[in-house]
């Protein structure tokens, strides 16, 4: 005896025969779909220049902030020759001023000049009389001279630019001031007269220097009374 199969209805009405066919349907149209995505997108295997059994290599760059420095180290830096800005000064116009040495480069070669405070007079020209007021450091040996008695008094000397009154250098470095101003000069030794002064003057050896010594000099110009 045969029996035919019939579409079998379940208690909610939905055909059982139907919702079979119905999700054959659905994996097809989902095996489609895979295939047309696969068949769009790109091969994972590329082709390469590489031999066979070579092994990639990778170009990973340091970025830009990791790159070594082309900066280097200008005058003053240890080990260097002394700039001008290495030395520092404290105090104000008006008070006996500090000069603050370095200890990171070695003494410069040539005169250093700097101007610290403007003034509002006349240039000094060779051969003016004016009055001066300084400190005067050893760089190496630390030994200071001064015409100041404490920080704010103090007994001005009067010189003539140019006559070798005071010691080697200071009167070219003298030249050209503006009166009134105050003024960081470093004066290494052999500059001016070569530390042993001139008839009636000093070097650095009259004011207690040796005459190899590199001199640290703030300097205060006014017009002589």
């Amino acid at each position: 005896m045969r029996i035919r199969g019939k579409n079998v209805v379940s208690e909610q009405g939905v055909s059982v025969g139907k919702v079979r066919t119905s999700r054959t349907g659905a994996a097809v149209i989902a095996g489609v779909a895979v295939m047309a995505i696969a068949a769009c997108s790109p091969s994972l295997e590329q082709d390469s220049d590489l031999p066979p059994g070579a092994e990639p290599t990778l170009n990973i760059s340091a970025p830009a902030s990791a790159q070594p420095s082309d900066a280097h180290h200008g005058e003053g830096a240890e080990g260097g020759e002394c700039a001008v800005d290495a030395f520092k000064v404290k105090g104000k116009l008006g008070s006996k001023p500090t000069p603050v040495v370095p200890e990171d480069c070695t003494p410069p070669e040539k005169v250093l000049t700097k101007v610290l405070e403007e003034g509002n007079g006349p240039e000094v020209a060779e051969g003016d009389t004016v009055e001066v007021d300084y400190v005067i450091v050893g760089l190496t040996g630390g030994k200071e001279e001064s015409t100041w008695s404490s920080k704010t008094e103090s007994e001005p000397r009067q010189i003539t630019v140019g006559e070798g009154e005071i010691a080697p250098g200071v009167d070219e470095a003298l030249v050209g001031m503006q009166q009134g101003a105050r003024t960081l000069v470093v004066i290494p030794p052999g500059s001016g007269d070569g530390g042993e002064g001139t008839e009636g003057g000093e070097g650095t050896e009259g004011l207690g220097f040796a005459a190899d010594e590199t001199l640290v000099l703030v300097i205060d110009v006014s017009p002589a009374r």
